[in-house]
Order: C-alpha cells, then structure tokens, then sequence
C-alpha cells in the first residue's frame, strides 16, 4: 500500500508541473498574441468592445484555466482539454482578423506546435477539428472578411510572438530534455545497483571488470579481483531468518565502502557472494586489505544475538596472471574455493 500511495504522490507532483508549464506558456503567448491581435484589430476598426473580449482571453483565460485544472480530478485530462479550447479561441480570433496572414499563421504555427508538443496527436486532432470549425463559422458570420495588407505596425506587433515565444518554448523543451536525461541516468543508475546493498549489481561488476582489465592492459598498471564469500551463510538465514542474513549483508557491505579505496569498486554478484575489483596495490597490501576487511566482519553481530559470530572466505587473483576477463574471474574464483575446501574463514590469493 506504501508502493502505491508513492506512486499517486508522484503522478500528482508531475500532474502540477504539468499544468503549471502549461500555464506559464499559455500566459505568455496570450500576452504575446494581444499585442499581434490588437494591432490588426485596430488597423480594422473594431469597437472597443472587442478589445475587451481579446483583453479577457489574454489576461484572465490562461489563470481560470490553471486554477480549474488544479480543483478537478484529472488534472492533466482538464488542462488538455482548456488546450482543445484555446485552439477554437485561436480559430475564433483569425477569423476576427480577416485572415491577416503574418499573424494568422504565426498563431497557427504555435498552436499546432504547442498542442503536439503537449498530448500528440491526441491532443492535437480535437484542436484542430475545434480550431477550424470555430474559424469557419465566425468568419461566415462576419462575411468571410479577407485582410491581405500589410502593414509596418501589425509586422512589428507580431514580431514579439514570432521571436519572444518561440525562444520561451526553446527553453522550455532544452529544459525538459535536460530532467529527461537526469532521469534516465538516474533510473540507469538504480538499475546497476543493488538496492539492498547499495553496491553496484552484477552487471555494473562485469562491466566495471571488462574496462578495468581493458586498462591495465593498455596502461601496465595493477589491479586485484577479490571474491568474497560468507561462511555457512544458510546456517545464518535458516537459524535466524531471511532478514538477519540480509541484515548481515548490509553491514558487510558497509565495512566494505568504509575500508576500500576510492578507486576501487565494491559490488554484489551472487547472492551471498561479494566482489571488489582493487586497482594500484601490490601483492602484500591487497593481503593487508583483506584481512583488515575479514577481521572487520567478524565484529557483526546480529541484534537478535550479541554471541553472534560469521567468518568469510576470500579468493583473489592478480590481473596480471590473466590473459582474458573470464580467466581473471576464474583464478580468483579456483582461489576462493580453495579457501573453502581447506576449512573456510581463510585468504589465498591466486
């Protein structure tokens, strides 16, 4: 129940920023487009009446609509639906404006974009179908008017639309593209790590592994696969239980962040099995490090039982007795098992 209440908090966040993106766009386009709206009307001679109808849809439209999207259930289906009928508002004033051609198809062009970029063609086809119908029966209303003209005040007027909102959506959308990136690395992330451990899984470990023999094969340097294994870690699940053998795991990974070097890579590859790829050290101070992180562990002890006590067996192998990925991975694993078959709680490197 927690999952799905996570869940609808985070639809509802993302519905708010949703419309409130809408909004700031719509507020400012209408402003944008009063200015290229108003000019032709005057260059017409509409009654101020009229000016007040525009003034109203520039000015009070775009924050009913936001504050009636924010009160409904669907947020998101509301505020598609308000961009259904900004696009008849769009039909209605072309048509108001005889067809002036720079400005028509300047408000065209926005709204076609601004509904796609929006909901798709979902969103786009009801603004279409609402935009012409609406157009079509104002304009015959009025007489099918056709304003052809061009004049140096309706050109300057429309500019700030051209260029103004245009930029605003261009920012819009590298914005937009920068949070979808941040996302899709963090969710690459997550999926490369494991989330009871908070260590790279086994697919980051292999891919961590592959590049780093990579390296070491290009630059000489030195680096150190260690494998490390619990001690009769059934015994642990099976005499205290599944979240006491997880418990212990955490734990053991955190000695493990603490102890290792900021180079090195930690990581989870079975499941009581553990790996850490340690790069610049030699012979003696990779021993050195695994017995300081064996000697590390046996200090867990379990809140269920203070007398608690669990060793480890740790296999490592140089790179530099490797001349592939998998036989890297082979000798510590032969060294590990060795450990093993020789009693356990014990440190061979290959």
């Amino acid at each position: 129940m927690s999952y799905i209440k996570t869940d609808e908090k985070i639809l509802l966040q993302r519905s708010k920023r949703y419309v409130y993106r809408i909004f700031l766009m719509r507020q400012t386009g209408t402003v944008l487009c009063f200015l290229s709206i108003a000019s032709v009307l005057h260059y017409l001679n509409y009654s101020p009446f009229v000016y007040v109808l525009l003034g109203f849809n520039a000015f009070c439209w775009p924050t009913i609509a936001f504050f009636y999207a924010k009160k409904t259930m669907d947020v998101v289906k509301t505020t598609n639906l308000s961009l259904v009928i900004d696009a008849a508002l769009g039909g209605f004033w072309v048509a108001m404006m005889a067809v002036s051609p720079f400005p028509a198809l300047i408000m065209i062009a926005i709204l076609i974009s601004d509904r796609y970029a929006a909901g798709g063609w979902n969103v786009l086809k009801p603004s279409l179908i609402a935009m012409f119908v609406t157009f079509v029966i104002v304009w015959a209303v009025l007489g099918f008017p056709l304003n052809l003209s061009f004049s140096a005040s309706i050109v300057w007027c429309s500019l700030p639309l051209a260029t103004v909102y245009i930029m605003s959506l261009s920012m819009l959308t590298r914005n937009l593209a920068v949070q979808l990136i941040n996302k899709n690395r963090e969710f690459e992330r997550i999926a490369l790590m494991d989330p009871r451990l908070h260590i790279p899984n086994r697919r980051l470990f292999e891919q961590r592994l592959s590049s780093i023999f990579v390296q070491t094969q290009r630059n000489g340097t030195h680096a150190h696969l260690m494998l490390l294994d619990v001690d009769n870690f059934k015994y642990i699940n099976d005499t205290y239980g599944h979240e006491a053998g997880d418990y212990f795991l955490a734990e053991m990974s955190s000695i493990l962040r603490h102890i290792i070097g900021p180079k090195d890579t930690p990581a989870r590859f079975g499941g009581d099995e553990l790996a850490i790829i340690v790069v610049d050290q030699t012979n003696e101070q990779i021993l050195e490090l695994a017995t300081n992180i064996s000697e590390s562990i046996k200090k867990i002890r379990l809140q269920s039982d203070d007398q608690f006590f669990a060793s480890i067996s740790i296999g490592i192998a140089s790179v530099e007795t490797a001349k592939t990925v998998s036989e890297w991975f082979g000798l510590a694993d032969k060294a590990l098992y060795y450990v093993k078959r020789n009693g356990r709680n014990g440190i061979r490197i290959y």
